[in-house]
């Protein structure tokens, strides 16, 4: 079982309720909204629409501190920024979040929100970046999709996408629109920002937040993955295009989907769990025959035997 586990307790005076978010308003003038705000500006309209509590000032100085490279624009030029927490161990390994790859998903935007708050509170012992919202465009006109209607997890590079994406698309999801992987493999911006972040941070391991299917999903070293009560573990495999199959089964770096359920949990601390255990797993010594020992993300001993991974569909 995790042990000492860093609890984040909310003094409510210092907290607001998230606003519901604004109507989508025009292109054109959401552009130029945009163009008159601070980075730090656009972060807090962003994300205070997200549902959940929020520390104001633990929020507003996450939101001071984000930043954004040049190629990270949506299609309707919206900024894709993310968020820096530098670690404190030797061995700086990198993790690299994704959340609102689907616009769709909004209590994935509440996770990469509060995952800011939280590495804005603690000293851990990994180098974290988040990228809270990936999908501006699809948050904005509530869709999975993008502004171009392509599914961005079904359009990242990956060495079949050329042969397979489309095919699949057609053969498995009855070409649902849902699931477009586009005309062209990496053809959107945001598929490039995503692509021009990892090349950027070079992370060791990848999180990507995701909703409704209530499962961790966990591409990398078959190892047993420590108890988490809140989710189980479960494959579901990966797609042409897909992140997962893009950065573990070509380039050998692990990736964890969580896929929430519908809401956010009734408290915080499956998700101070969960970034602990990701910490965790980063710094195993990959061995899949023994009980799992190592640290949690804020340096907290770990000791806890897990089940084992569920058959890939």
């Amino acid at each position: 079982m995790m042990t000492e586990m860093l609890l984040i307790v909310p003094i409510l005076s210092s907290f607001i309720f998230a606003a519901e978010p604004a109507t989508p308003i025009t292109s054109t003038v959401a552009a130029a909204q945009a163009s008159t705000l601070s980075l730090s500006e656009i972060c807090r309209k962003d994300l205070s629409g997200f549902p959940g509590l929020v520390d104001k000032k633990v929020f507003e100085a996450a939101c001071a501190k984000v930043e954004v490279m040049p190629s990270c624009q949506s299609v309707e030029k919206h900024p894709i920024f993310h968020y820096d927490k530098k670690g404190n161990h030797k061995s700086n390994q990198r993790i690299l979040v994704f959340s609102l790859i689907h616009g769709d998903e909004t209590p994935a935007g509440s996770v990469g929100r509060f995952w800011m708050e939280r590495l804005e509170s603690i000293s851990p012992r990994n180098t974290w970046r988040v990228v809270p919202v990936l999908n501006p465009d699809g948050v904005k006109f509530k869709t999975r999709t993008n502004a171009n209607k392509i599914d961005l997890n079904r359009n990242f590079p990956t060495k079949d996408w050329e042969a397979d994406a489309v095919k699949y698309w057609k053969r498995d999801t009855k070409s649902n629109p849902r699931r477009f992987p586009g005309e062209k493999a990496a053809s959107e911006p945001e598929t490039q920002c995503a692509l021009d972040q990892i090349q950027d941070f070079k992370p060791d391991f990848i999180v990507s937040v995701h909703t409704p299917l209530k499962v961790l999903d966990y591409d990398g070293p078959k190892v047993k993955p420590p108890k988490y009560d809140y989710l189980p573990w479960k494959n579901l495999g990966t797609f042409p295009g897909s992140l997962g199959r893009y950065m573990w089964f070509e380039r050998k770096v692990p990736v964890l989907t969580m896929e929430l359920k519908e809401d956010l949990p009734a408290s915080t601390q499956p998700l101070v769990q969960l970034q602990d255990v990701i910490g965790f797993l980063v710094s195993l010594d990959i061995n899949p025959q023994k009980t799992i020992e190592g640290k949690s993300d804020t340096g907290s001993d770990q000791s806890a035997p897990a089940p084992s991974p569920a058959i890939k569909k």
